[in-house]
């Protein structure tokens, strides 16, 4: 082959192969960019924990719901975990999540004394706390308290049993683990202290579950037959004690109160079979929670405990809340 030929050649086959060598530079540029900007993204992404003491009260998949919908807005990422009434299980649950990255934990106490063991965990691993719905019985543990004005509940309650009863043979439902519960139920008979007339006949342990309630309250109902009130410290209760009412032949004739606000509560006080529920937000918690997580993360004070206002729904003011959802 003549050297005129073969320089002829060469040159032709530079100039497909130049365009081509510019293309795939283009090519493995644009990747290697892709792969650094997703890179940035998920170092820049926030992971959330969040363990509740269980899922199977409707109110915490509400809270997990409106939590999960404004991290995840900002692009960050919520691992939520159940409880399921078993504190050991849930101080267990504050490890993985630790371990799986959290840099934040919400947590809903199964037992405000027992938690402890999981906080005291996280405090040693640097990953700062947020009490939500229910304190601890150690605050100094916690960065941060949301909860719902839970003593205030248990008073609009009664404030509203003694504006139209002139007296009432009470039975209580408790969830004494939960500090919130616990308030809820003082709330009321603190009230009720100084009206003599107002009689607290028994009382007894729910857990805050329907199935427990249901079951408690038959057996307060056989004890104490002249009993014509209950406040329960929460919806699932009431819902339990409604059945067992209802068993034992007695609805329109037991007064029911409870904490919550949730739909089918309000729903049963529009139709009067439910004398009143005492509404929490639980999206006002969330928000205050997810507003007081970032401000930690960025290094800002944050207040000790931030309360949110309940209200007493009733049949007089349940069509300003609404029954088809949570307020």
């Amino acid at each position: 082959m003549k050297l005129t030929d073969l320089n002829k050649k060469t040159g032709r086959i530079c100039l497909i192969l130049i365009p081509l060598l510019i293309l795939l530079a283009a090519v493995d540029a644009l990747i290697l960019s892709s792969e650094d900007i997703s890179r940035a993204q998920v170092e820049k992404q926030h992971v959330f924990g969040a363990t509740y003491m269980t899922m199977n009260n409707p109110y915490y998949k509400v809270v997990d719901s409106q939590l999960r919908a404004i991290l995840e807005e900002n692009g960050d990422v919520l691992l939520t975990r159940d409880g399921t009434m078993n504190q050991q299980r849930q101080n267990e649950e504050i490890k993985e999540l630790i371990e799986s990255g959290a840099e934040v934990i919400f947590i809903a106490c199964v037992d405000w004394d027992q938690v402890e063991e999981g906080i005291r965990y996280a405090n040693q691993a640097g990953v700062p706390v947020i009490a939500i719905d229910t304190e601890v019985k150690n605050s100094d543990l916690v960065t941060c308290s949301v909860v719902s004005n839970n003593y205030h509940a248990g008073v609009l309650c009664a404030e509203h049993l003694l504006a139209n009863r002139t007296g009432a043979d009470i039975l209580l439902l408790e969830h004494i683990t939960a500090i919130s519960g616990r308030q809820r139920i003082k709330g009321f008979t603190d009230t009720l202290a100084s009206h003599p007339e107002f009689r607290i006949v028994g009382s007894g342990e729910s857990d805050g579950q329907i199935e427990n309630a249901m079951p408690v309250m038959t057996d307060l109902l056989k004890e104490h037959p002249e009993a014509d009130v209950v406040m329960a410290l929460n919806d699932p209760t009431a819902f339990g004690a409604m059945a067992a009412i209802e068993g034992a032949g007695l609805s329109g004739e037991i007064l029911v109160y409870s904490v919550d606000g949730s739909p089918e509560a309000k729903t049963m006080v529009a139709e009067q079979m439910m004398t009143a529920t005492c509404a929490q937000f639980p999206g006002s918690l969330a928000s205050e929670a997810a507003k007081a997580a970032y401000e930690i993360l960025n290094g800002n004070e944050v207040e000790k405990e931030i309360i949110i206002p309940v209200e007493l729904v009733t049949e007089e003011n349940v069509d300003r809340f609404g029954i088809s959802g949570w307020q």
